[in-house]
């Protein structure tokens, strides 16, 4: 029985396969092609590589908080917080005593055209001088004519009233430590005369035995 062969036979064409695998092969190229170009158009040259692209960082400013609001108390008036005034010296006071410490001595005037005032010594009870004593010189309204001095070391004490003759009339004083009076008042005048008038007066005191 003779074999007859159908054409193909059902059997595939040895020479199609190489065909269909160059199509396939032709086919991921031209992909790969348009891969690679549209790659270089987007992205460029390093995507191209397979390196990847730095991003852009984006700067992020900081906001600030907010905090609860503070809502002021009514203000006050302010307080004195001064520190309370520690205890001072009376305060100067033209007065007489009944009960002197020191007595009034002696007195001698001079004129002068350089100052106006008053100079002297206090002595002890035995004549000696008497260191720290003060000595001050009142207007006739009571109010100092100037600060009070002590007595130096020699006892001798010196008040300047003007650098000028001044016509006026003093009163002057001893005091205790604590400005009480420690002799009795005794006034003087001086005037503008330096030739025959008094510009300077000297009164020596004795303290009381």
């Amino acid at each position: 029985m003779s074999q007859i062969e159908q054409p193909n036979g059902g059997q595939t064409d040895p020479s199609r396969n190489p065909n269909r695998l160059y199509i396939l092969i032709a086919a991921i190229l031209v992909v790969v092609i348009i891969v690679a170009v549209v790659l270089l158009i987007t992205q460029g040259l390093p995507a191209l590589r397979g390196e990847q692209q730095a991003t852009a960082t984006t700067e992020v400013q900081a906001t600030a908080t907010q905090v609860p609001t503070f809502t002021p108390r009514p203000t006050q008036e302010p307080t004195n917080t001064a520190p309370a005034p520690s205890p001072t010296a009376p305060s100067l006071a033209m007065s007489d005593t009944d009960t002197p410490v020191f007595a009034f001595e002696s007195a001698g005037a001079r004129p002068s055209v350089d100052w106006t005032g008053f100079f002297g010594q206090v002595q002890d009870t035995a004549g000696n001088p008497l260191e720290g004593v003060p000595v001050i010189v009142w207007y006739r309204d009571g109010q100092p004519a100037s600060p009070s001095v002590r007595t130096g070391t020699d006892g001798s004490y010196e008040i300047r009233l003007a650098d000028a003759p001044l016509a006026g009339t003093w009163t002057i004083q001893l005091l205790t430590d604590d400005n009480q009076p420690a002799s009795k008042l005794f006034t003087f005048q001086t005037d503008e005369n330096t030739e025959t008038g008094i510009q300077q007066i000297q009164v020596i005191w004795k303290q009381i035995p």
